[in-house]
């Protein structure tokens, strides 16, 4: 076998051996309003995949734990419902959206105020149970008003 046919044959067997297609996710618009150590808070972002998948979780270490909350309702009348994933249709963005389905931050660990990006990663699972992991930055959005001091002991 020449160097060139040798060369070809090795081109072609690492390329069947790399996956048929790796899935494509984007966080687009993350953000949240600021909230007080210890509170909890509400977390937005639109998810783009280019496969079908589920989002079966979302950690960071600005909180205790991140909850999955589905909204059917957006009059403003539904608190939600926490759930264990969501479905992410493939090419429709996916919109976890103020007064809509959100993440809900539990117990912050410190203030979240502008300025100060909130780290977070989001978990997918594809068909065959394969897991994936994206990464963003949650923008901080809006005024964060200070609590009143305690009353003055007499």
């Amino acid at each position: 076998m020449t160097a060139r046919a040798f060369a070809l044959v090795a081109a072609l067997a690492w390329a069947l051996a790399l996956p048929a297609h790796a899935v494509d996710i984007e966080l687009k618009s993350a953000w949240m309003r600021p909230a007080a150590k210890g509170d909890d808070a509400r977390a937005y972002v639109d998810i783009v995949s280019d496969a079908p998948l589920r989002l079966v979780g979302a950690t960071t270490s600005a909180a205790r734990r991140v909850q999955l909350v589905r909204v059917e309702n957006t009059d403003g009348t539904d608190p939600g419902r926490v759930v264990k994933s969501f479905p992410i249709t493939p090419g429709t963005p996916t919109r976890l959206a103020y007064k809509g389905s959100h993440l809900r931050l539990v117990e912050l660990r410190e203030d979240a105020v502008p300025g100060r990006p909130v780290p977070m990663t989001l978990q997918f699972t594809d068909a065959k149970g394969k897991r994936y992991s994206t990464k963003t930055d949650l923008t901080v959005r809006g005024l964060f008003v200070e609590p009143p001091p305690p009353p003055a002991q007499k």
